[in-house]
């Protein structure tokens, strides 16, 4: 997922008012599964996984 993903995601559920309270992005989703991934099959990352603020 490229790093703005889960913060723009998070835009889109508070404007429909699903999100009523603060939300640490980095405790919602990590790309540890697919960086893993693509280490074992030889693949390098190219993007950077969101922070605390998406």
């Amino acid at each position: 997922m490229p790093a703005g993903g889960p913060k723009t995601s998070l835009a889109t559920e508070q404007l429909v008012g699903d999100v009523k309270s603060s939300v640490d992005l980095s405790k919602t989703f990590t790309n540890d599964f697919a960086v893993q991934a693509n280490e074992t099959e030889g693949f390098k990352t190219t993007t950077t996984p969101a922070g605390p603020n998406g």
